[in-house]
């Protein structure tokens, strides 16, 4: 009978033996993953996503080098190889755009790169939107896009006005600076109340200050003194 419990007693503590020595084990298997544990490096398209929402928050030269940390030679880029490398163009050419040419490689801190100047870039940003457009016909963002970049240089802005306005006429423009380039285009035509117009729905879009800004006016001239 002793035998028997002596038994009995060990059977019933060898259980609660291997469960403090599987707790004890998990505990400092655990803590060294805690140890060890590193941050994740973001992803492409983790950083391509962020460039993407710092265009939009008006920050230019932010989105211009999460691109060129990613891809830093976007300007050879083929349009619609890669949807990718496209998205990392675009905003690339945008964050041109919307700086008026000042964003450039040299801008953003790339080492070795040459300078661009204000026009010349310009003149990229549009060519790269326009191939961008050809990959993706009847697109209304891209098309907006386009407007928006054509606005920018004075041989292009008959085209960009032809352009802003069908898809505004339409419904179709899905960029509040888009409206602003077009409210900007309307003002510079005598079009004051289509320049309002748009300078409104521009600003239900936006929440970012300073995109609706309207085209500040000319001031008047005092008229001349009396003899």
């Amino acid at each position: 009978m002793k035998i028997a419990k002596l038994v009995a007693v060990a059977v019933a503590i060898v259980p609660s033996v291997l469960a403090v020595s599987y707790a004890t084990d998990a505990s400092a298997c655990g803590m060294s993953i805690r140890m060890d544990s590193t941050p994740q490096k973001p992803t492409p398209v983790q950083e391509i996503a962020r460039a993407e929402k710092a265009l939009e928050n008006g920050q230019n030269l932010v989105a211009a080098k999460a691109v060129l940390a990613n891809f830093p030679r976007v300007r050879s880029v083929t349009a619609g190889a890669n949807p990718l490398e496209t998205r990392a163009l675009r905003v690339f050419a945008l964050a041109v755009v919307r700086s008026n040419g000042a964003v450039n490689e040299k801008s953003a801190g790339v080492a070795g790169r040459s300078e661009w100047t204000p026009t010349a870039n310009l003149e990229w940003a549009v060519q790269s939107i326009r191939e961008i457009d050809a990959k993706r016909p009847n697109d209304p963002t891209v098309q907006a896009d386009l407007g928006e970049a054509l606005s920018k240089l004075p041989h292009g802005q008959k085209e960009a006005i032809e352009i802003l306005q069908k898809l505004a006429e339409k419904d179709l423009m899905g960029s509040p600076h888009a409206y602003a380039a077009l409210a900007k285009l309307r003002t510079a035509k005598g079009d004051l109340g289509g320049a309002e117009a748009a300078i409104k729905r521009c600003e239900e879009m936006s929440k970012t200050p300073g995109v609706c800004k309207p085209a500040s006016s000319p001031k008047p001239t005092p008229p001349a003194a009396k003899a």
